[in-house]
This record gives C-alpha cells, structure tokens and sequence, in this order.
C-alpha cells in the first residue's frame, strides 16, 4: 500500500482510517496546500507524521 494513493478525490481535507484496535487506531489525514484542518478537541493523544508539504501544527496546550 502506498499512502499517497489513499486519497482520490481532491477534497479540501479529507481522512482514511488505516486500522483500528483497542490500543489505539490510525488515520491517514490528506490537507491540500491552502487549506485547513477544521479546530477541533480530542481526548486521544496523537502523533503528527507529515509526509510531503509542510505543516504548521497550533496547539492551546503547549
């Protein structure tokens, strides 16, 4: 599997689960260039992996 084919549609964002399990779960999030991830507040701890472009990540803690 390649994770640049995982997004087909040239949506502004758009989000792919890969898997999920009890120990946590995996999402391949595609933001096209210009465009914004909607604000939002999750209690799971994430980790950011950017694999081409560059990203600016703002967080209220920290």
């Amino acid at each position: 599997m390649n994770i640049k084919e995982l997004h087909t549609q040239e949506k502004p964002v758009s989000a792919t689960s890969l898997f999920k399990s009890d120990l946590g779960n995996a999402t391949a999030i595609q933001i096209l260039k210009g465009e914004k991830l909607k604000e939002h507040i999750t209690k799971t701890p994430a980790l950011l992996i950017c694999v081409e472009g560059e990203v600016i990540l703002k967080m209220k803690k920290g």
